[in-house]
């Protein structure tokens, strides 16, 4: 099912009485736009939604557009084809463009729902639907051996967990959500991928063993600041020097995808997707 929460947010920007608008579709939403706001930014009162009617207009028409949402319909099917089944509900949300692309969302009584912020190229919206939907299988299917062990329907703190869970964990399933995305987008380029240039994705294969040699150091510890340092996308918003070397955006994510590959090549993605990291 895909749920189009951008059409309604941007009339509600739009019209005549805008604040109230607003409030009336924050009001109707609350719940989910609570959850979301929880898994993207908890320390904020709501959800960062865009208020920017420029930016608005032309997500509000691609959330609409039935081509966009058939390519979420079909690689929702293909992902469960493959062995990441425990997703059935996208939403689309026009967030503030902070964050992650997607986050992976319990949703209570029903399915998971992923949420799907600003992604302009359909190649990235199918890698950010892949990811979200592997932690979703990790951590809710009922034959899954991951370490995460919270039920998603009945309360779920992915922040709580990073304390409790070891970087090992987060490092495989960021890994085998690349795989799957590769499954489901064949034809793209490493770079394309990882959402990287060219040339940042050659400089990670340069220093590979280098950085391959500190996640050691960090995998098997617990906290925060390791999903911060390892796999926040873009700009740094933790601490990214390990005994004074800089990690580039994404090396966290580099390293998973290619220290998943023979995993999955000998397994499987519906094998690897469930076993222990």
């Amino acid at each position: 099912m895909i749920i189009d929460l951008i059409s309604p947010w941007s009339a509600a920007v739009e019209a005549a009485d805008s604040t109230r608008a607003r409030n009336a579709f924050r009001t109707r939403h609350a719940l989910l736009l609570d959850l979301l706001r929880r898994a993207r930014a908890p320390s904020l009162d709501t959800l960062p939604l865009t208020t920017d009617i420029e930016t608005l207009r032309p997500l509000a028409r691609r959330a609409a557009d039935p081509a966009v949402q058939q390519q979420l319909r079909d690689a929702l099917a293909r992902a469960a084809e493959l062995g990441a089944d425990w997703c059935h509900s996208v939403v689309l949300v026009a967030g503030d463009g902070t964050g992650d692309a997607a986050e992976p969302i319990p949703w209570p009584g029903t399915d998971a729902v992923l949420f799907l912020d600003r992604i302009e190229r359909d190649s990235a919206m199918i890698v950010a639907l892949a990811r979200a939907i592997t932690a979703l299988t990790r951590w809710g299917a009922s034959d899954s051996h991951t370490a995460v062990t919270h039920d998603l329907h009945h309360g779920w703190d992915r922040w709580q967990s990073a304390r409790d869970v070891p970087l090992r964990e987060w490092i495989y399933t960021e890994g085998i959500g690349l795989h799957l995305a590769q499954a489901l987008r064949p034809d793209l380029a490493p770079h394309e991928l990882l959402g990287i240039t060219r040339v940042a994705i050659g400089r990670l294969r340069q220093r590979e063993k280098v950085f391959q040699t500190l996640l050691a150091t960090d995998i098997d510890q617990r906290g925060i600041g390791l999903i911060l340092r390892w796999l926040t996308p873009g700009a740094p918003t933790g601490p990214r020097t390990v005994r004074n070397v800089v990690l580039p955006p994404m090396a966290g994510r580099y390293l998973a995808w290619r220290m998943l590959a023979e995993r999955v090549t000998r397994v499987g993605l519906r094998e690897a997707i469930r076993m222990e990291a």
